[in-house]
């Protein structure tokens, strides 16, 4: 079976920080952070719709230009997520550039404020010369910062001296389907299947039918013959932060039982001082996150070029606090 979701380090570990990742079912491409994006091909780049970034350091934000340059010209919405002051960096940002040749370009980027409470929003047109729109206020209810119709991003707000925002990916379930099956109900792969599979996991099947070659299916009948279904995948994103309790105290409920945490570590032991001075983590208080948060699998990036010539070491101080698989 097909992967619901692929996942690619932009950089190699001791190069600037984020993730692509690639729902394979919807064709939705996501961003954790904007490190430097030379090594992500532009059909990638392309398919990014949302991007998701922890604060606004250069090495987190540096590849916002070449998202820009590889867009400009096309009929695309993006959506960054940020943590406060996000709005006015990348307004800063687009004024950098003259914009008096784009009237006729479609291109709309609309940026988000996550703040404690609550949330803002500001969209930039390119027909407009990337002008700010006006600002929207709204209410935080709870942790999710973006809901589609497959998956929840969550995000808590955490220091690194500013701001820093960690993410989780959230979907709901997980859904196959039984190729067997399909052949020998003469049902033919099409546009339904991930029409059903969104309905399901929208949890909206109840009442709904779909059509399938001219018949019409209830929608749970039709899933429980043709349709495996498994708890939806947990992805979460840790980069930049101060080994404190008060950031522990937030970050653990969100990341709790996660199946994958990409987290980094950017120090080994032996520069600890230097670490917490920086508000980073190391590699050994990475796989500390990892235990105490009971995740299946830990993903290290981030690491400080002074330990360039010691990669291994990285994972032998997380897997020293951490029992399942680290790479």
């Amino acid at each position: 079976m097909l992967p619901p979701w692929n996942i690619e380090a932009l950089n190699p570990p001791f190069g600037d920080p984020g993730f692509f990742l690639y729902h394979n079912y919807s064709g939705q491409g996501l961003l954790f952070d904007l490190g430097d994006l030379h090594n992500l091909p532009p059909k990638k780049i392309l398919q990014a719709s949302h991007i998701f970034i922890s604060h606004g350091h250069i090495d987190h934000l540096i590849g916002f230009d070449q998202l820009l340059r590889t867009t400009l010209n096309r009929p695309r919405h993006l959506n960054l997520y940020g943590p406060p002051g996000i709005i006015e960096m990348i307004g800063h940002k687009l004024l950098g550039y003259q914009w008096n040749l784009t009237a006729h370009y479609e291109m709309l980027i609309t940026v988000h404020a996550v703040h404690r409470q609550f949330m803002e929003k500001c969209t930039f047109a390119c027909a407009d010369k990337f002008k700010p729109g006006s600002l929207i206020t709204y209410d935080r209810t709870d942790n999710t910062i973006f809901a589609g119709p497959t998956f929840l991003i969550k995000a808590v707000t955490l220091d690194h001296g500013t701001p820093c925002l960690a993410f989780t990916l959230n979907e709901s379930i997980q859904v196959n389907f039984r190729p067997e099956e399909l052949q020998r109900r003469h049902l033919k792969p099409g546009p339904w299947l991930t029409q059903m599979r969104q309905t399901l996991q929208s949890d909206t099947a109840d009442d709904t039918e779909i059509e399938v070659a001219g018949t019409c299916y209830p929608v749970r009948e039709l899933a429980g013959a043709i349709a495996i279904t498994k708890p939806g995948r947990k992805i979460a994103y840790v980069t930049d932060i101060g080994f404190n309790s008060e950031n522990r105290n937030r970050l653990l409920p969100l990341i709790a039982n996660a199946d994958l945490l990409l987290c980094e570590a950017a120090f080994l032991d032996s520069a600890a001082d230097k670490a917490e001075s920086s508000h980073h983590l190391t590699a050994t208080q990475a796989g500390e996150l990892a235990h105490e948060a009971k995740v299946r699998r830990l993903k290290l990036f981030h690491f400080s070029p002074r330990h360039h010539d010691l990669e291994k070491e990285f994972y032998l101080q997380a897997q020293a606090r951490f029992s399942g698989p680290v790479n």
